[in-house]
């Protein structure tokens, strides 16, 4: 004879139960806390370094467009020309100074050589041409870093260089800054000039400085300095 011994689900042979096998509410409602924290932490990580990360391609899309306006200034303001032969009114150095600080709106003008400011393709490229730098509101009302250029040779009487489109380079730059030198002094400093009257001269040293948009309101912006030397200005300086 088979006998079959049957007793209840979660009871011992001897008739104790046994202990259960799941959680209490205690120990639930500390997992979910614990997992609410990390979930937290972890978004709270993710964010910043998604923040930081556009900051960052924001802050090289300025630099990007600040460089290449320096560029072209330093390069533009090294291809100055100047006739031999004492002073050339027309081959000037021009400035207007507009302030200081982030808020200058600073105009500068010269002759020069070569395609910088103006394009290689341009039919005057390689013969001296007048630019002038400065800022204006582009076509939707943004102050930009703006150029006009011009031959210095067979224009009519009635030529008018204020007249010229501005040609905009970047909407980014929202100041600038220009200050000219003579030559260094006796004790080797720099004599800055806030605003170059030899009208008739070029200044042996020019200070340049952008002001670049910054990446938000309220912000300080980005400043962008060169200081570069006028190799040109050595003929009419030391003749």
């Amino acid at each position: 004879m088979i006998i079959i011994q049957t007793g209840l689900k979660g009871a011992s042979r001897s008739g104790r139960r046994l202990p259960s096998a799941g959680f209490t509410l205690l120990e639930v409602l500390l997992s979910v806390t614990i997992l609410s924290l990390v979930s937290t932490v972890t978004f709270m990580t993710f964010s910043a370094a998604t923040s930081a990360w556009q900051r960052g391609v924001t802050l090289c899309d300025r630099l990007h467009h600040g460089d290449f306006v320096v560029n072209q200034l330093v390069m533009g303001l090294r291809s100055a020309y100047y006739r031999e032969g004492g002073e050339q009114p027309d081959c000037g150095f021009q400035h207007t100074n507009n302030g200081d600080g982030p808020e200058a709106t600073d105009e500068i003008s010269w002759v020069k050589l070569g395609g910088a400011l103006v394009g290689r393709d341009q039919s005057y490229a390689g013969s001296p041409h007048r630019v002038r730098f400065f800022l204006a509101d582009d076509e939707e009302g943004r102050r930009s870093a703006a150029v006009t250029s011009w031959q210095i040779n067979g224009q009519p009487d009635d030529f008018d260089p204020d007249s010229l489109d501005p040609v905009f380079l970047s909407s980014r730059v929202k100041g600038f800054n220009c200050r000219a030198a003579y030559e260094l002094d006796g004790n080797g400093k720099i004599n800055w000039l806030d605003e170059w009257i030899e009208t008739n001269k070029i200044p042996s040293m020019v200070e340049i400085t952008l002001y670049i948009q910054p990446i938000k309101d309220g912000e300080p912006p980005v400043e962008l300095k060169r200081v570069l030397g006028l190799r040109v200005a050595e003929v009419i300086w030391n003749p």
